[in-house]
């Protein structure tokens, strides 16, 4: 009896890794932590934003380029019509600002790519893409953003 049962135990194995496997493949974010500071003189006049965009499916990232034009020329109308397949968490940089650590979303461990954005960049400027970073420091300087890994 045993000789019959390991030939249905391996096509039940079988089975089970080729319905799972598009998930398999599929990336997901090893983001622990993101903290974000400032380089700039408590003093000086900036009021931004840093965006950080949890994608849960790849076809919005990947659709075209992203740079910072096209994700905040596009935000409002993604948010509209596909907020349900990304998280934003947002934090904004007024004039003073020191440091933050802003929240995860509930999900952000099924994310298969974490993009950054920064009002503060240059608007031809690609995303900073930390899908597989696991804790990320934001750093805001006259030029635009440093990402890096703690």
């Amino acid at each position: 009896m045993s000789v019959r049962r390991r030939p249905r135990l391996a096509l039940f194995a079988l089975l089970l890794l080729v319905l799972h496997w598009p998930a398999v493949l599929q990336a997901q974010s090893a983001l622990e932590s993101v903290r974000i500071t400032s380089r700039m003189d408590l003093n000086s006049i900036l009021i931004s934003g840093v965006d950080i965009v949890f994608f849960y499916d790849d076809s919005i990232a990947s659709a075209e380029p992203m740079t910072a034009f096209s994700w905040y020329s596009r935000k409002r109308q993604l948010r509209e019509t596909q907020g349900e397949r990304f998280d934003i968490v947002n934090t904004v940089i007024p004039q003073g600002f020191d440091s933050a650590t802003p929240t995860l979303p509930a999900r952000h461990r099924e994310a298969v790519r974490v993009l950054v954005f920064s009002e503060h960049q240059n608007p031809q400027s690609a995303a900073f893409d930390i899908t597989a970073m696991r804790n990320v420091l934001i750093e805001i300087d006259q030029f635009g953003l440093l990402v890096s890994e703690r």
